[in-house]
């Protein structure tokens, strides 16, 4: 592993930083910083300082377990036991430094009992931000607060990470698919008014005999019908993101785009649908990765994609490649569907702007354009930085400089 000296210099102002917050709190650095390695470093100087004491590492996902476990191998880090979340849960535990890796996930009625089942003397959370969309961060801020932060404007001023690019890409409908959007969306708003186009009240509604008595009382309305219009404002948003995610020109502009750069590449979907559609499209240089497929199958598909001698250049995603990707050499991320939250677009743009020589990442955001798609995007983006909208591919190559397309072989 070749160590940036100016980098190694950082994360170890985070370990003081820790050690002075009294050896408890949370890192939220940016991804391609190096999360990790702070951990790893810790736990290196406690295997010198203390060589008896122990830690334990606790992962979101079976791939982060694995990515640990090679690392921890690589590093000969001693005393070390590494757990899926799910597992963790489950038994009382006894340790001396707990690490949580991607510790925004644990905040659900589950997985915060990770805080109280596993004793510990001393606490590290890892995670590119706590912030949490249902606000539950405040949860892990008791046990863990972050205690030093790595924007990406730092990560790009220092060079921790590589210059990128992201690129907004509009797709416009044509009249008899603008036709069946509204058609959907409209019906999506007319039961919202429901509830006011208050998200909380809905879902509780749909879920909660109580909640809509209470909110029968409260607004006047009639419990069946409060109901019935929770079902089918359930429905409607439900096919409304079924025709945003899965949209035959997504499938089109995510293949004429990796045609055009031709480079290894990840995208990025909100569907198992999509993902396999897509993979199929581009047969025989692309493999999908998802939820769906069995662990022998998902391991072979990221070392198909790892291996210079693989014909295997695009690997296409359903979300499950958000956290914890680590491969240098994909050069190009192309997010095909996505949500509102701004953690999932600084995780997937993580995934293309792993340092390398001379690289310049490139992020394409799809979006349909005035549609809901588009907002979606535009929240989640809150905290991106050099986002430029464009509204065709040409656009991009036109705007991309002769170093960036040199490095992306495109010219």
């Amino acid at each position: 592993m070749k160590i940036d000296p100016k980098k190694l210099a950082r994360q170890r102002r985070v370990i003081d930083v820790w050690k002075q917050s009294g050896y408890k709190g949370t890192l939220e650095a940016v991804t391609g910083f190096g999360k990790t390695y702070v951990a790893c470093l810790i736990i290196q100087d406690m295997n010198k300082k203390l060589p008896d004491n122990t830690t334990l590492v606790v992962v979101p996902t079976r791939y982060l377990y694995e990515q640990w476990q090679a690392v921890v191998k690589s590093l000969e880090l001693l005393n070390v036991k590494i757990q899926v979340i799910n597992t963790g849960v489950k038994s009382i535990s006894s340790v001396d430094l707990l690490v949580l890796d991607e510790v925004h996930n644990y905040a659900s009625d589950v997985f915060k009992t990770i805080f109280s089942n596993v004793h510990y003397h001393y606490i590290l959370g890892l995670t590119a931000t706590l912030e949490r969309s249902d606000k539950k961060h405040y949860i892990i801020e008791q046990y863990c607060p972050v205690v030093d932060t790595v924007s990406m404007k730092e990560a790009l001023a220092n060079g921790y990470v590589s210059n990128f690019k992201v690129y907004n890409l509009a797709i416009e409908l044509n009249d008899k698919d603008r036709y069946a959007y509204e058609k959907l969306h409209d019906g999506f708003n007319k039961y919202f008014k429901w509830f006011d186009f208050n998200f909380q009240a809905a879902m509780k509604c749909l879920q909660s005999q109580e909640y809509r008595e209470h909110y029968a009382a409260k607004t006047g309305y009639d419990v069946n019908g409060i109901m019935a219009a929770a079902v089918q404002w359930s429905k409607n948003m439900r096919n409304r993101k079924t025709f945003l995610y899965n949209h035959p020109s997504k499938f089109l502009a995510a293949k004429e785009l990796i045609d055009t750069f031709d480079v290894p590449t990840i995208t990025f979907s909100e569907t198992v649908k999509f993902a396999n559609e897509l993979t199929k499209t581009l047969q025989p240089w692309a493999v999908s990765y998802h939820s769906k497929m069995k662990p022998y199958a998902k391991k072979m598909a990221i070392e198909n994609f790892k291996d210079p001698k693989s014909d295997i250049k695009v690997i296409s995603t359903a979300r499950a490649l958000d956290e914890g990707f680590d491969i240098q050499g994909v050069s190009m991320a192309i997010v095909c569907s996505g949500t509102s939250t701004s953690r999932q677009d600084l995780q997937r743009t993580g995934r293309a702007i792993r340092w390398a020589p001379g690289k310049t990442g490139l992020m394409i955001n799809l979006y349909i354009a005035d549609t809901q798609d588009e907002k979606w995007l535009r929240q989640r983006q809150k905290k991106t930085i050099n986002a430029t909208h464009v509204n065709s591919i040409e656009q991009i190559k036109e705007a991309l400089s002769k170093a960036s397309l040199e490095y992306l072989n495109v010219i």
